[in-house]
């Protein structure tokens, strides 16, 4: 289910925030969502810049959200985010996981191309109700 993201929000400029460029991707996996009866809230901050720098990580978001949406039924899934100096945490949190060992698997599947960009994807609660995924890479990677 491989997607590109583009970095533009509706009038065809740049996304200039994080939090426009994960509404560009939740957007994209809607229909997916409702058909597994699945609410996507966006809870990133607007304060988090989105740069050409972010396009590789973007990839990466994507597919992590594709992957989660994908495997909840009747879920929540939350995307907040933070930002410690040069590295961004993206964390996206399923609220009803039904099915934790096909995510964790399909999860893991990722962790190379995280990698290649000097990010890292680990799970937390994989085996239980909540899960939390969590992305972490710099933004100061080359473009």
């Amino acid at each position: 289910m491989e997607q590109t993201i583009q970095l533009l929000t509706c009038g065809s400029k740049p996304a200039s925030t994080l939090q426009n460029l994960v509404h560009t991707m939740v957007s994209n996996y809607m229909a997916a969502a409702n058909r597994n009866n699945t609410q996507v809230l966006n809870e990133v901050k607007q304060e988090i810049p989105a740069g050409p720098t972010m396009q590789k990580a973007a990839a990466v978001m994507n597919d992590l959200l594709a992957t989660v949406v994908a495997n909840s039924k009747n879920g929540e899934i939350h995307i907040t985010a933070e930002r410690f100096n040069d590295v961004v945490v993206v964390e996206i949190q399923e609220r009803n996981n039904y099915n934790g060992y096909a995510l964790s698997y399909s999860i893991n599947s990722l962790v190379p191309d995280a990698t290649a960009l000097g990010g890292f994807i680990s799970i937390k609660g994989s085996q239980q109700k909540i899960t939390t995924i969590s992305f972490s890479f710099p933004t100061n990677q080359a473009a």
